[in-house]
Order: C-alpha cells, then sequence, then structure tokens
C-alpha cells in the first residue's frame, strides 16, 4: 500500500476517534455490528489458552470481547494507527500492543490464531493487492489458523458506499487454496453481505458431532 493511502487510513479513523471516543462508532462499527463481527471469528474453533494476534486491532475491542466472555487467550495487538495503540494501552496496560506496519517493520514471533476483523473495509488503491500480500505475510506467522472478514461485492448496488471497499468472496477463497492452504472456509451467512474467510494449517476435524 502507498504511503499516501496509509496517511488516509489513520487520519480518518483519527477523525472519527476524536468525534467518538472509546466508542465502536470510532471504528465505524455500530456496537450491534462490531459484536456480530467478533461472534463471527470465533466459528474459526477453541482459541481458549492459545495465542493470537489481533492484526489491525484498533482500541483493543476485540480484547475486551473475549474477556467479556471469560476467553482467555495471550494477546497481541497491532496497528498502524499510534492514536488507537495509544488508547488500547492505556484501556489494558498488561497486555502487548504495538504499532506496526506489516509492509515495513518485522514481526519477529509465530502465533496460533491470527485475526483481521474489519481492517479492509475502507476504500483504496490496489487494495486487493496489499490484502493478498498481508495475508501471505502473516499465514507465514500463524501456527494453527488465520481468519478474516470483508464486504461482499455481492451487495446490491444501491446499498454500496463510495469509501468502502467490497470484495469477491469466491476469488478469495480461490487465492486462500491457491497460496496459502488447501484447508479453507467461507461463511457468506453470518452476516448480510459480508464474509468470513477462515484458513487452516491442517485439516479442521469436527469430532463434536
Amino acid at each position: 500500500m502507498d504511503e499516501l493511502s496509509k496517511e488516509y487510513i489513520i487520519s480518518f479513523f483519527d477523525r472519527n476517534l476524536e468525534l467518538f471516543g472509546d466508542r465502536a462508532e470510532a471504528l465505524r462499527w455500530t456496537p450491534e455490528g462490531q459484536i456480530a463481527h467478533y461472534k463471527a471469528m470465533l466459528d474459526i474453533g477453541d482459541i481458549r489458552g492459545c495465542s493470537i494476534l489481533d492484526f489491525g486491532c484498533g482500541k483493543g475491542d476485540f480484547y475486551g470481547f473475549l474477556r467479556d466472555r471469560k476467553i482467555e487467550v495471550k494477546y497481541t495487538g497491532i496497528d498502524i494507527n499510534e492514536n488507537l495503540i495509544n488508547l488500547a494501552k492505556m484501556k489494558y496496560p498488561y497486555l502487548d500492543f504495538r504499532i506496526l506496519d506489516i509492509e515495513r517493520d518485522e514481526l519477529r514471533e509465530d502465533f496460533d490464531y491470527i485475526f483481521l476483523c474489519g481492517v479492509f473495509n475502507l476504500r483504496t488503491p490496489s487494495i486487493e493487492k496489499y490484502i493478498r500480500s498481508v495475508l501471505i505475510k502473516l499465514f507465514e506467522h500463524c501456527r494453527k489458523a488465520l481468519a478474516f472478514n470483508a464486504l461482499s461485492a455481492h451487495i446490491p448496488q444501491r446499498h454500496k458506499s463510495f469509501e468502502l471497499s467490497y470484495l469477491m468472496p469466491e476469488e478469495f477463497l480461490s487465492f486462500a487454496i491457491k497460496n496459502l492452504s488447501p484447508f479453507v472456509a467461507l461463511r457468506h451467512d453470518r452476516i448480510p453481505y459480508d464474509f468470513t474467510l477462515f484458513i487452516y494449517r491442517e485439516q479442521n476435524i469436527d469430532d463434536t458431532g
């Protein structure tokens, strides 16, 4: 992603943070929509006791969601926005929050699970190329599975916003299978016109049935 696009994303969320403060709206969520997306992330499997990376963590709301549900994890959050990271550190000073640009800075450790929730919703030039690059880099640091969600391009045109990015879920399913792992699951049924992709290192066998 070019530097101008990064500056646009940072300034966009800085403005929203100034306007809404520590609320879901600062990240362009509704409170209900934010919770729904976090719940969808948990379809990945049982993450209790695991190490997780929250990529594009914002102000640490995903951790708050897990804590409220007593889901204990070893949490790390990274984001390119300094103001959001500073707020996250104020809220949860005992956690590992970092300002990190995945294209420029080195991610040194591996994690059991990696989550990208609402990270790619803003429309910027070459966004799809950037997403593919990020997924490849992050999956190298993933021991068990990676999950990311995005707005589906199958939303009716009348409901689309000029400032948002809409992706073809089937294209990213194919990309993941060809470039990351054959063990991939696509959910397009949890949230209207939104999809979540789960990419596993090994076959995800459900032995609960």
